[in-house]
């Protein structure tokens, strides 16, 4: 890593402040801290940031009297609107927030929907500057000079088409998935339904209930749980179809992004190991991959009964 990347710090603790600055300094990274949302926002407007460590318990203005925790998260979702450029996996402009309770599970689930890079438990130094270091490498910034090339992030049109991306990054004992620029966490009964999905959309196949886990007889929640936790990010899109008697597929609007099948494996499930397998096998199979940017439409497929 090369001097020259720039992190705003944004921290009411003095002390910590300058430990988080002195961490920075070590890699190279300059710094500018500030004590409040406003102030932030100020900083965000006028000049141009590798990085971002946030402090959640913040003020909103420099005057305020007390820091709330409402605070760091709306200015979270601030920041990802401002900066919501992507490379497919990672957002470009990395958040690092820095939080005394990121071991409380619903709370660190919440941040990572939110657009956070990564939740770190402070004071430690060591696991911040390893998180540091991860946030530009996955952002593909290891030096400063790639950061002039960011991308320009299209804003996400639902209506015309959903990259759907699998990252693999896990948040307790949910999974990360991308649609578009946005992330949302899925539950392994989730993920394993998408991936079943996904897997049926590159093969140009319809899914049947069986295959998700349902008996011949039975209604299937998989997915309409599934809707539920999509539903969040896509709003009134919905890109599962149902085709009748027991099939569901995706629709033809949907591409399919980067797929992270290493770290998709090291979750040790035997399903989605099987279907992470055979998704890799069909695309290393498939002439011209069905991701974004192939606008190849496929017919539709005899039901299944």
């Amino acid at each position: 890593m090369t001097v020259g990347h720039c992190a705003l710090i944004v921290e009411d603790d003095a002390e910590t402040a300058l430990d988080l600055q002195q961490v920075l300094n070590s890699l190279d990274c300059h710094s500018i801290p500030v004590t409040n949302v406003k102030d932030a926002i100020s900083e965000l407007e006028t000049r141009s940031f590798c990085l971002v460590l946030l402090d959640l318990e913040i003020k909103s203005e420099s005057d305020a009297i007390k820091g709330h925790v409402e605070n760091g998260k709306a200015l979270l979702r601030k920041i990802r609107h401002m900066h919501s450029e992507h490379n497919g996996l990672r957002f470009w402009l990395p958040v690092l927030v820095i939080s005394g309770f990121a071991r409380e599970r619903d709370e660190a689930l919440e941040l990572m929907k939110d657009g956070a890079t990564d939740v770190i438990q402070k004071p430690d130094n060591h696991a911040i500057s390893q998180a540091i270091r991860k946030a530009f490498a996955e952002s593909r910034r290891e030096t400063h000079n790639l950061c002039e090339n960011h991308p320009i992030a299209p804003r996400d049109n639902f209506k015309e088409k959903v990259v759907v991306a699998i990252p693999g990054d896990r948040a307790k004992r949910r999974s990360t998935v991308r649609l578009g620029s946005q992330p949302v966490t899925l539950t392994d009964g989730s993920l394993r339904i998408l991936l079943h999905l996904v897997l049926g959309h590159l093969q140009n196949k319809q899914v049947h209930k069986t295959d998700l886990g349902a008996n011949h007889e039975q209604g299937f929640k998989g997915i309409s749980i599934l809707r539920g936790e999509l539903k969040q990010i896509l709003g009134d899109t919905d890109i599962i179809k149902n085709h009748y008697h027991g099939n569901y597929g995706l629709l033809p609007s949907v591409m399919i992004g980067e797929i992270e099948f290493e770290k998709l494996l090291k979750l040790n499930d035997g399903q989605i190991t099987s279907l992470v397998e055979k998704i890799r096998k069909t695309l290393s199979s498939l002439p011209a991959k069905k991701s974004e940017g192939n606008s190849r439409k496929f017919p539709p497929q005899r039901r299944r009964r």
